[in-house]
C-alpha cells in the first residue's frame, strides 16, 4: 500500500518526478462512453504490432473489470480515479506515456495532460468533442435521440446491435450476396458485446454519470501538451466531424479525416488508424 501523506492524499495521485523522455513509450488506450477495453477488439495487438511497442487497455470506473465501482460525476474525477488504477496496477511502467482516447476517452486524456503534463508525452483523439468548442447538436446528432431512448429499454444483443449500427458502418445496411459474410461478422461482433453487456453490465447510474460528466467538461482553451493528433471519421453518423475539426483549429494541431468510417474507426479501420499514427510518429 502507497505511504499514507499528511495531505490524505496517497503519493500514487502524485505527479512523477520525469527528467526527460521515456526510451520505450507505452501507449495507454482509453475507451468512450459505457465502453470497456474489450471493445476495442483487436485494434491494440495491430497497433503494437505497427509501433513495436507496449500497448495497455485499462477501463474506466463503472465499465469492464471496474464494473461494479461506481463512476464519478466528472472527467476530472474519473481521470484520477483511471490514472490510480493503472499505476496500481502496471507498476513497472516508465514515464511519460503515450495517451490515445476514443471519444470521451479523449476528454479523460486532455485532463490527465492538463494536470500532469510530464507524464504525458504524446496524444492521440478519435471522433472527440468539447462542450466550449461545438454546440449540443453537434457533439450528438439529434437523429440519434430515438435510438438511444430504445437502446434504454432493450436486451443485451439488440442494445448492441444498436449502438453498432449507429457508431459503425461495419454494420451492414442491404441483405444482397455480397453482404451475407458481412452480416454474419456483425451478428457474431453484436452477440459478443452482449456477452461482456451481460458479465460486467455498466449500471444505468453509472451510464448517466458518465453521461453528466462528459456534457459538462470543460478543455483547456490551450493544448495541454505539444504533440497531439487528431483522427475523424468524415461520415460520424453520431458526432459531426466538425467537432474534431475545430479542435485541431483551435490547438493548432493536426487532423486526418477517414472518407468512410463511423464513429467507432478504430473499429472499421484499424489498420488506417495505426498507419495514421506512426506516419505521425515519423514527422
Amino acid at each position: 500500500m502507497p505511504m499514507q501523506l499528511r495531505s490524505g492524499i496517497t503519493n500514487s495521485l502524485l505527479p512523477l518526478p520525469i527528467e526527460k523522455e521515456n526510451p520505450t513509450p507505452i501507449w495507454l488506450l482509453i475507451r468512450g462512453l459505457c465502453r470497456q477495453k474489450l471493445h476495442w477488439e483487436d485494434f491494440p495487438t495491430k497497433l503494437s504490432q505497427q509501433l513495436n511497442g507496449q500497448v495497455i487497455c485499462c477501463d474506466i470506473a463503472g465499465t469492464g473489470s471496474q464494473w461494479q465501482v461506481t463512476t464519478p460525476r466528472s472527467i476530472t474525477a474519473i481521470m484520477r480515479q483511471l490514472r490510480h488504477t493503472f499505476r496500481q496496477q502496471h507498476q513497472h511502467v516508465s514515464y511519460p506515456i503515450r495517451l490515445l482516447g476514443i471519444s470521451m476517452g479523449g476528454m479523460i486524456a486532455t485532463e490527465w495532460a492538463k494536470h500532469f503534463p510530464n507524464e504525458v508525452e504524446r496524444m492521440v483523439f478519435i471522433n472527440t468533442s468539447f462542450k466550449e468548442f461545438s454546440p449540443l447538436h453537434q457533439r450528438l446528432k439529434l437523429h440519434n435521440v430515438p435510438t438511444l431512448l430504445k437502446i434504454l429499454t432493450s436486451p443485451p444483443l439488440q442494445q448492441e446491435q444498436l449502438i453498432l449500427k449507429m457508431t459503425s458502418h461495419t454494420a451492414p445496411h442491404t441483405h444482397n450476396q455480397q453482404s451475407h459474410t458481412q452480416i454474419n461478422n456483425h451478428q457474431a461482433l453484436a452477440q459478443r458485446w452482449a456477452d461482456y453487456a451481460v458479465q460486467q453490465p455498466v449500471s444505468r447510474q453509472n451510464a448517466l454519470r458518465q453521461l453528466v460528466a462528459a456534457s459538462r467538461f470543460s478543455p483547456p482553451t490551450q493544448a495541454p501538451i505539444k504533440h497531439i493528433l487528431l483522427l475523424a471519421s468524415s461520415h460520424d453518423r453520431l458526432v459531426d466531424v466538425s467537432c474534431s475539426t475545430v479542435i485541431a483549429k483551435k490547438w493548432l494541431c493536426p487532423i486526418h479525416y477517414h472518407p468512410t468510417a463511423g464513429h467507432d474507426l478504430p473499429l472499421d479501420d484499424s489498420s488506417w488508424v495505426c498507419h495514421q499514427i506512426a506516419e505521425w510518429l515519423t514527422e
